[in-house]
């Protein structure tokens, strides 16, 4: 993604080398969502919403599974080796996603529907990973765990890029990220 992730006609000045991170600023829900089809246009990328991107009627490991299986990422044994190698960082022997296996997302607390769509975009194998303004609206304690979705993809990918998007300055993502970069609501996107 060198030189520079492109917006529109225009280089942003953002630019990821391998296994960077950033944080980007931008002004408003229209604005966040422009930039991200635009990032995701130039990237296999996955993005990680607060509640999850979870379908209300499936069980959370079928809302888990159900991405990779239907684009075919790795084989059906690739990705529950996957699963369980990423099990491994929440709780002890995994209990805390394995808690989660048959409940309905609507029972999730937002903390739980992050870790299920974190874990669901880490099947996919995303060259790019985005948090989607993750830190509102649960406590400080989760918003923690949250920053440590970050040093687990790098874990798991060590060459590959993640962004954090928020609408102000995190203070939670000070010594996390490489970069903070401010994108204004008046540049071009197409």
């Amino acid at each position: 993604m060198n030189p520079g992730i492109r917006l529109g006609g225009a280089c942003t000045g953002l630019s990821l080398g391998p296994g960077s991170s950033c944080q980007l600023v931008v002004g408003s829900p229209a604005h966040k969502q422009a930039i991200l089809d635009s990032l995701l246009s130039q990237v296999k990328g996955c993005i990680v919403e607060p509640d999850g991107g979870l379908i209300s009627n499936l069980a959370v490991l079928e809302n888990i599974a159900l991405p990779a299986e239907f684009h075919r990422v790795g084989s059906a044994a690739d990705r529950e080796c996957r699963l369980s190698e990423l099990t491994r960082h929440f709780g002890k022997d995994g209990a805390l996603l394995r808690a989660l296996d048959f409940a309905r997302p609507a029972g999730l607390s937002p903390w739980q529907k992050r870790l299920a769509g974190f874990v669901r975009a880490m099947l996919m194998e995303p060259e790019l990973i985005v948090f989607d303004s993750l830190f509102g609206g649960i406590s400080r304690a989760d918003a923690s765990k949250v920053r440590e979705f970050k040093r687990i993809f790098h874990l798991h990918f060590p060459f590959r890029h993640v962004i954090f998007v928020t609408y102000a300055e995190e203070p939670l993502l000070q010594g996390v990220v490489d970069q903070t970069v401010h994108l204004q609501e008046s540049a071009a996107i197409v």
